[in-house]
C-alpha cells in the first residue's frame, strides 16, 4: 500500500487552492454539470460546500492525478438565474529543445446578470503550487 501512495504523490500535479467568495447577497450553490467540475469535486480537499452562504468564503485544494505537469480546477456556483463558471489551468509545456515553460490561466464565465471574477492571487516557481480567487456577485 506505501508504493501506491509513494507513486500517486509522484504523478499528482501541483496544487491549486481555491477561495470561492460569495459576495452576492444571497446564497450560492455549488453544481456540478460537465465531466471536468466532476473530477474537480473528486479531487478537492476538503469537499467544496454545496451551499455558501452569503458574504462568505470556502476554501479547497484540487490536486489531479493526471500528470506531474498538469492541474486544474473547474467550477460553478449559483444563485437563481445567475450563474459563475470558473477555471483555472497549469501547464509545464515542453518546448522545443527540451526545456518546459509553466504557464497558470484562469477564466470566469458570467450569465444571467451575474458578476465572475478569477484572479491568480500567487503561483510558485519551484513547486508550481497556485492560489486562485472566484468571486461571485
Amino acid at each position: 500500500a506505501t508504493s501506491i501512495f509513494a507513486a500517486t504523490a509522484a504523478i499528482a500535479g501541483p496544487p491549486v487552492t481555491v477561495t470561492f467568495k460569495n459576495q452576492a447577497t444571497a446564497e450560492a450553490t455549488y453544481t456540478i454539470v460537465t465531466s471536468n467540475e466532476t473530477s474537480t469535486y473528486a479531487n478537492a480537499s476538503p469537499k467544496p460546500t454545496t451551499k455558501r452562504p452569503a458574504g462568505t468564503n470556502d476554501v479547497y485544494t484540487v490536486t489531479s492525478l493526471i500528470s506531474p505537469d498538469v492541474n486544474y480546477a473547474n467550477v460553478r456556483y449559483k444563485i437563481g438565474s445567475k450563474e459563475c463558471v470558473f477555471g483555472t489551468t497549469f501547464v509545464n509545456a515542453l518546448q522545443p529543445g527540451g526545456y518546459k515553460i509553466p504557464k497558470w490561466n484562469k477564466t470566469a464565465t458570467a450569465s444571467g446578470g451575474a458578476i465572475c471574477t478569477a484572479t491568480i492571487t500567487s503561483t510558485n516557481l519551484t513547486t508550481y503550487a497556485w492560489t486562485v480567487d472566484f468571486v461571485m456577485k
